[in-house]
Protein backbone atom coordinates (compact mmCIF):
# COMPACT_ATOMS: atom_id res chain seq x y z
CA UNK A 1 0.00 0.00 0.00
CA UNK A 2 1.25 3.19 -0.87
CA UNK A 3 -0.22 6.86 0.13
CA UNK A 4 -0.48 9.85 -2.61
CA UNK A 5 -1.76 12.91 -2.46
CA UNK A 6 -4.73 13.03 -4.88
CA UNK A 7 -8.61 13.41 -5.97
CA UNK A 8 -10.57 11.20 -3.49
CA UNK A 9 -13.23 9.12 -5.14
CA UNK A 10 -16.21 7.34 -3.24
CA UNK A 11 -15.15 4.49 -1.31
CA UNK A 12 -11.26 5.56 -0.62
CA UNK A 13 -9.17 5.10 1.65
CA UNK A 14 -7.74 8.46 2.95
CA UNK A 15 -5.29 10.12 5.75
CA UNK A 16 -4.34 12.83 7.11
CA UNK A 17 -1.20 13.74 8.93
CA UNK A 18 -1.75 15.75 11.95
CA UNK A 19 1.54 16.16 14.06
CA UNK A 20 3.37 13.57 14.00
CA UNK A 21 0.12 11.07 13.88
CA UNK A 22 -1.98 10.00 11.18
CA UNK A 23 -5.53 10.49 10.73
CA UNK A 24 -7.86 7.68 8.57
CA UNK A 25 -11.04 7.78 7.20
CA UNK A 26 -13.12 6.54 4.63
CA UNK A 27 -14.20 8.66 1.66
CA UNK A 28 -17.69 9.61 0.75
CA UNK A 29 -17.33 13.04 -1.03
CA UNK A 30 -16.13 16.25 0.25
CA UNK A 31 -19.00 16.58 2.56
CA UNK A 32 -18.87 12.72 3.91
CA UNK A 33 -15.34 11.53 5.53
CA UNK A 34 -16.28 8.39 7.88
CA UNK A 35 -13.64 8.14 10.83
CA UNK A 36 -13.07 7.07 14.23
CA UNK A 37 -12.75 10.07 15.68
CA UNK A 38 -11.97 13.42 15.18
CA UNK A 39 -8.75 14.44 14.33
CA UNK A 40 -6.77 15.23 17.15
CA UNK A 41 -6.09 18.44 17.93
CA UNK A 42 -6.84 20.87 20.90
CA UNK A 43 -10.04 22.38 19.07
CA UNK A 44 -11.77 19.49 19.15
CA UNK A 45 -10.89 18.04 22.74
CA UNK A 46 -13.90 19.01 24.40
CA UNK A 47 -16.33 17.58 21.74
CA UNK A 48 -18.25 14.52 23.10
CA UNK A 49 -18.32 12.84 19.71
CA UNK A 50 -14.40 12.91 19.61
CA UNK A 51 -13.70 9.64 19.95
CA UNK A 52 -17.30 8.24 18.03
CA UNK A 53 -17.74 6.59 14.37
CA UNK A 54 -18.49 9.67 12.89
CA UNK A 55 -18.91 11.27 9.26
CA UNK A 56 -17.31 14.54 8.91
CA UNK A 57 -16.85 17.31 5.90
CA UNK A 58 -13.16 17.10 4.24
CA UNK A 59 -12.62 20.42 6.11
CA UNK A 60 -13.42 19.12 9.70
CA UNK A 61 -11.55 15.78 8.82
CA UNK A 62 -8.39 17.53 7.31
CA UNK A 63 -7.41 20.54 9.72
CA UNK A 64 -6.06 22.56 6.89
CA UNK A 65 -3.51 19.59 6.13
CA UNK A 66 -3.05 17.97 2.81
CA UNK A 67 -5.55 14.68 2.48
CA UNK A 68 -3.89 11.25 0.73
CA UNK A 69 -5.31 8.41 -0.28
CA UNK A 70 -4.32 4.90 -0.48
CA UNK A 71 -3.02 3.38 -3.43
CA UNK A 72 -3.45 -0.25 -3.09
CA UNK A 73 -1.49 -3.39 -4.16
CA UNK A 74 -2.39 -6.13 -6.55
CA UNK A 75 -2.33 -8.58 -3.96
CA UNK A 76 -4.42 -5.58 -1.64
CA UNK A 77 -7.09 -5.25 -4.58
CA UNK A 78 -7.75 -8.92 -4.61
CA UNK A 79 -8.56 -8.42 -0.94
CA UNK A 80 -10.61 -5.18 -0.89
CA UNK A 81 -14.10 -4.60 -0.55
CA UNK A 82 -15.53 -2.62 -3.73
CA UNK A 83 -16.28 0.73 -2.70
CA UNK A 84 -19.84 0.52 -2.27
CA UNK A 85 -19.31 -2.39 0.34
CA UNK A 86 -16.59 -0.40 1.99
CA UNK A 87 -19.09 2.71 2.70
CA UNK A 88 -21.82 0.62 3.91
CA UNK A 89 -19.70 -0.95 6.05
CA UNK A 90 -18.09 2.54 7.44
CA UNK A 91 -21.78 3.92 7.72
CA UNK A 92 -23.09 0.95 9.44
CA UNK A 93 -20.53 1.57 12.24
CA UNK A 94 -21.40 5.32 12.42
CA UNK A 95 -21.89 6.22 16.66
CA UNK A 96 -20.14 3.02 17.74
CA UNK A 97 -17.67 3.62 21.06
CA UNK A 98 -14.76 2.06 22.53
CA UNK A 99 -11.77 3.84 21.17
CA UNK A 100 -8.67 2.54 21.75
CA UNK A 101 -5.44 4.16 20.78
CA UNK A 102 -3.31 0.99 20.93
CA UNK A 103 -5.96 -1.74 20.54
CA UNK A 104 -8.99 -0.20 18.47
CA UNK A 105 -8.45 2.92 16.70
CA UNK A 106 -8.99 4.99 13.35
CA UNK A 107 -6.56 2.54 11.37
CA UNK A 108 -8.03 -0.05 12.68
CA UNK A 109 -11.53 0.73 11.67
CA UNK A 110 -10.50 1.88 7.84
CA UNK A 111 -8.54 -1.39 7.83
CA UNK A 112 -11.79 -3.16 8.80
CA UNK A 113 -14.37 -1.48 6.65
CA UNK A 114 -11.95 -2.20 4.01
CA UNK A 115 -10.83 -5.08 4.34
CA UNK A 116 -12.98 -6.57 6.92
CA UNK A 117 -10.10 -7.75 9.15
CA UNK A 118 -9.13 -4.97 11.94
CA UNK A 119 -5.29 -4.10 11.50
CA UNK A 120 -3.06 -1.27 12.51
CA UNK A 121 0.33 -0.47 11.42
CA UNK A 122 1.63 1.04 14.42
CA UNK A 123 0.08 -1.69 16.81
CA UNK A 124 2.00 -4.23 14.78
CA UNK A 125 5.05 -2.56 14.39
CA UNK A 126 4.93 -2.24 18.44
CA UNK A 127 3.99 -5.48 18.72
CA UNK A 128 6.93 -6.67 16.71
CA UNK A 129 9.74 -4.81 18.66
CA UNK A 130 8.18 -6.06 21.91
CA UNK A 131 8.56 -9.54 20.71
CA UNK A 132 12.47 -9.20 19.23
CA UNK A 133 13.38 -7.70 22.75
CA UNK A 134 15.83 -9.42 23.92
CA UNK A 135 14.40 -11.94 26.84
CA UNK A 136 16.16 -13.92 29.36
CA UNK A 137 13.82 -15.21 32.42
CA UNK A 138 14.45 -17.76 35.02
CA UNK A 139 12.18 -19.29 36.67
CA UNK A 140 12.62 -21.01 40.14
CA UNK A 141 9.98 -23.33 42.15
CA UNK A 142 9.73 -26.17 44.52
CA UNK A 143 9.13 -29.30 43.31
CA UNK A 144 6.02 -30.29 45.76
CA UNK A 145 4.12 -27.33 44.61
CA UNK A 146 3.36 -28.80 41.28
CA UNK A 147 0.92 -31.81 41.12
CA UNK A 148 1.55 -34.53 38.67
CA UNK A 149 -2.24 -35.36 38.27
CA UNK A 150 -2.54 -33.49 34.81
CA UNK A 151 -0.58 -34.82 31.29
CA UNK A 152 2.22 -32.63 30.09
CA UNK A 153 2.75 -31.74 26.31
CA UNK A 154 3.73 -33.02 23.81
CA UNK A 155 2.81 -36.89 24.50
CA UNK A 156 5.99 -38.08 23.89
CA UNK A 157 7.74 -36.13 26.79
CA UNK A 158 4.40 -37.04 28.72
CA UNK A 159 4.70 -40.87 28.10
CA UNK A 160 9.20 -40.48 28.92
CA UNK A 161 8.01 -38.91 32.44
CA UNK A 162 5.60 -41.44 33.59
CA UNK A 163 7.75 -43.94 32.54
CA UNK A 164 10.68 -42.92 34.87
CA UNK A 165 10.54 -45.44 37.82
CA UNK A 166 12.54 -43.52 40.17
CA UNK A 167 9.84 -41.39 42.30
CA UNK A 168 11.44 -38.71 42.93
CA UNK A 169 13.30 -37.97 39.93
CA UNK A 170 10.04 -38.54 38.54
CA UNK A 171 8.30 -35.48 40.41
CA UNK A 172 11.13 -33.33 39.28
CA UNK A 173 10.56 -33.84 35.83
CA UNK A 174 7.26 -33.44 35.68
CA UNK A 175 7.94 -29.74 37.65
CA UNK A 176 10.57 -28.70 35.22
CA UNK A 177 8.07 -29.39 32.31
CA UNK A 178 5.30 -28.11 34.09
CA UNK A 179 7.13 -24.55 34.98
CA UNK A 180 8.41 -24.43 31.32
CA UNK A 181 4.87 -24.05 29.86
CA UNK A 182 4.36 -21.43 32.87
CA UNK A 183 7.53 -19.60 31.67
CA UNK A 184 6.62 -19.72 27.69
CA UNK A 185 3.46 -18.47 28.20
CA UNK A 186 4.48 -16.09 30.78
CA UNK A 187 7.53 -14.55 29.13
CA UNK A 188 6.62 -15.03 25.68
CA UNK A 189 3.37 -15.49 25.09
CA UNK A 190 3.79 -19.31 23.25
CA UNK A 191 1.22 -21.48 23.08
CA UNK A 192 2.75 -24.53 24.43
CA UNK A 193 0.79 -26.90 23.03
CA UNK A 194 1.64 -25.54 19.32
CA UNK A 195 5.45 -25.43 20.19
CA UNK A 196 6.90 -27.86 17.80
CA UNK A 197 8.75 -29.96 20.41
CA UNK A 198 11.41 -32.43 19.12
CA UNK A 199 14.25 -34.17 19.90
CA UNK A 200 17.47 -34.18 19.00
CA UNK A 201 19.90 -37.36 18.46
CA UNK A 202 21.99 -36.64 21.30
CA UNK A 203 18.32 -36.87 23.48
CA UNK A 204 17.69 -32.98 23.93
CA UNK A 205 13.97 -31.73 23.82
CA UNK A 206 14.56 -28.36 21.41
CA UNK A 207 11.40 -26.15 20.91
CA UNK A 208 10.55 -24.33 17.69
CA UNK A 209 11.13 -20.30 18.17
CA UNK A 210 13.01 -20.16 21.02
CA UNK A 211 15.32 -22.20 23.16
CA UNK A 212 14.88 -23.34 26.89
CA UNK A 213 16.94 -25.04 29.86
CA UNK A 214 15.76 -27.32 33.00
CA UNK A 215 17.69 -28.47 36.10
CA UNK A 216 16.72 -29.66 39.43
CA UNK A 217 18.15 -29.94 42.64
CA UNK A 218 17.87 -30.14 46.74
CA UNK A 219 13.62 -30.36 45.81
CA UNK A 220 13.82 -27.31 43.49
CA UNK A 221 13.20 -27.19 39.65
CA UNK A 222 14.75 -24.09 37.68
CA UNK A 223 13.54 -23.19 33.93
CA UNK A 224 15.57 -20.86 31.53
CA UNK A 225 13.65 -19.05 28.89
CA UNK A 226 14.91 -16.68 25.71
CA UNK A 227 14.77 -15.90 22.38
CA UNK A 228 18.30 -16.94 21.76
CA UNK A 229 20.88 -19.62 23.33
CA UNK A 230 20.12 -20.16 27.01
CA UNK A 231 21.78 -22.56 29.89
CA UNK A 232 20.92 -22.70 33.34
CA UNK A 233 22.07 -24.78 36.55
CA UNK A 234 21.06 -24.84 39.88
CA UNK A 235 22.64 -26.92 42.90
CA UNK A 236 21.95 -27.43 46.88
CA UNK A 237 25.37 -26.31 48.91
CA UNK A 238 23.68 -28.68 51.71
CA UNK A 239 23.62 -31.82 49.88
CA UNK A 240 27.42 -30.91 48.39
CA UNK A 241 29.09 -31.20 52.03
CA UNK A 242 26.53 -33.72 52.70
CA UNK A 243 28.26 -35.64 50.06
CA UNK A 244 31.65 -35.05 51.72
CA UNK A 245 32.47 -33.24 48.24
CA UNK A 246 34.34 -30.24 50.38
CA UNK A 247 36.82 -31.81 51.66
CA UNK A 248 37.53 -32.78 47.80
CA UNK A 249 37.56 -29.68 46.50
CA UNK A 250 41.12 -28.78 46.63
CA UNK A 251 41.36 -32.12 44.17
CA UNK A 252 38.37 -31.08 41.94
CA UNK A 253 39.62 -27.44 41.70
CA UNK A 254 42.93 -28.80 40.55
CA UNK A 255 41.32 -31.38 37.61
CA UNK A 256 38.27 -29.36 36.32
CA UNK A 257 39.58 -25.50 36.86
CA UNK A 258 41.41 -23.83 34.00
CA UNK A 259 44.43 -21.68 35.22
CA UNK A 260 42.00 -19.00 35.11
CA UNK A 261 39.49 -19.94 37.49
CA UNK A 262 41.72 -21.28 39.94
CA UNK A 263 42.72 -17.77 40.46
CA UNK A 264 39.32 -16.31 40.02
CA UNK A 265 37.46 -18.71 42.54
CA UNK A 266 38.75 -19.26 46.27
CA UNK A 267 38.51 -22.26 48.24
CA UNK A 268 35.05 -23.51 50.10
CA UNK A 269 32.34 -24.94 48.51
CA UNK A 270 30.31 -21.56 47.40
CA UNK A 271 32.89 -20.34 44.92
CA UNK A 272 32.98 -24.14 43.58
CA UNK A 273 29.73 -24.69 43.26
CA UNK A 274 29.62 -20.74 41.64
CA UNK A 275 32.15 -22.39 38.87
CA UNK A 276 30.83 -25.45 38.62
CA UNK A 277 27.38 -24.53 37.55
CA UNK A 278 28.35 -21.62 35.47
CA UNK A 279 30.00 -24.62 33.42
CA UNK A 280 26.88 -26.86 33.42
CA UNK A 281 25.17 -24.13 32.64
CA UNK A 282 27.28 -22.81 29.56
CA UNK A 283 27.43 -26.43 28.34
CA UNK A 284 23.66 -26.58 28.08
CA UNK A 285 24.00 -23.10 26.38
CA UNK A 286 26.10 -24.07 23.41
CA UNK A 287 23.82 -27.65 23.40
CA UNK A 288 26.57 -29.90 21.71
CA UNK A 289 29.19 -31.83 22.23
CA UNK A 290 29.95 -33.39 25.54
CA UNK A 291 30.56 -32.12 29.10
CA UNK A 292 34.50 -31.39 29.08
CA UNK A 293 34.50 -29.18 32.47
CA UNK A 294 38.13 -28.70 32.07
CA UNK A 295 37.52 -27.05 28.68
CA UNK A 296 34.89 -24.40 29.47
CA UNK A 297 36.53 -21.20 31.03
CA UNK A 298 34.07 -19.34 32.91
CA UNK A 299 35.85 -16.75 33.18
CA UNK A 300 35.37 -15.83 29.50
CA UNK A 301 31.85 -16.90 29.32
CA UNK A 302 28.44 -14.46 29.50
CA UNK A 303 27.22 -16.14 32.74
CA UNK A 304 25.59 -14.76 36.30
CA UNK A 305 25.60 -17.04 39.61
CA UNK A 306 22.77 -16.25 42.29
CA UNK A 307 22.73 -17.64 45.45
CA UNK A 308 19.13 -18.34 46.43
CA UNK A 309 18.16 -18.67 50.32
CA UNK A 310 15.71 -21.54 51.80
CA UNK A 311 15.79 -24.79 53.84
CA UNK A 312 19.06 -25.04 51.86
CA UNK A 313 21.05 -22.34 50.56
CA UNK A 314 20.98 -23.16 46.53
CA UNK A 315 23.57 -21.81 43.69
CA UNK A 316 21.93 -20.90 40.37
CA UNK A 317 23.85 -19.77 37.56
CA UNK A 318 22.87 -18.94 33.94
CA UNK A 319 24.76 -18.77 30.73
CA UNK A 320 23.18 -16.96 27.91
CA UNK A 321 23.53 -14.80 24.76
CA UNK A 322 20.98 -12.37 26.21
CA UNK A 323 22.56 -12.29 29.66
CA UNK A 324 22.01 -8.52 30.14
CA UNK A 325 18.32 -8.93 30.00
CA UNK A 326 18.29 -11.61 32.84
CA UNK A 327 15.46 -11.64 35.52
CA UNK A 328 14.44 -14.30 38.00
CA UNK A 329 11.22 -15.29 39.13
CA UNK A 330 9.69 -17.17 41.95
CA UNK A 331 6.81 -19.08 41.49
CA UNK A 332 4.72 -20.90 44.06
CA UNK A 333 0.93 -21.27 43.86
CA UNK A 334 -0.35 -18.73 41.69
CA UNK A 335 1.98 -15.73 42.90
CA UNK A 336 4.78 -15.24 40.24
CA UNK A 337 7.33 -12.34 41.73
CA UNK A 338 10.59 -10.95 40.64
CA UNK A 339 13.10 -12.44 43.17
CA UNK A 340 16.33 -10.15 44.45
CA UNK A 341 18.92 -13.01 44.86
CA UNK A 342 22.47 -12.01 46.01
CA UNK A 343 24.61 -12.45 43.39
CA UNK A 344 28.24 -14.11 43.79
CA UNK A 345 30.80 -14.96 41.55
Amino acid sequence: MKWLPADCSFGDTVRVRIGSVYHYGIFVSEDEIIAFGLPPVPEYRDRPERLTVLATDADTFSCGSIIEKAVFSFSEKRKKRTPAKTVEAARSRIGETGYNIIHNNCEHFVNECVFGVARCTVEEEARKRWLSRPICDVYIAKIEDFSQNGAVYPPERDREIKECRNDALRAAKYADWALLALAAKRSLAVDFEKTGFKKTRRGRWCAGGFDFSLSHAAGSVAVAVSGDAVGVDIESVRDFEKKKASERTDKLRERFFTENERSAYPDGALPFLSCWTKKEAEFKRRGRGGFDPASLDTTKTDAASFLADGESETVLSVSADAIGALRVFTVKGDAVRLAEYQKIR
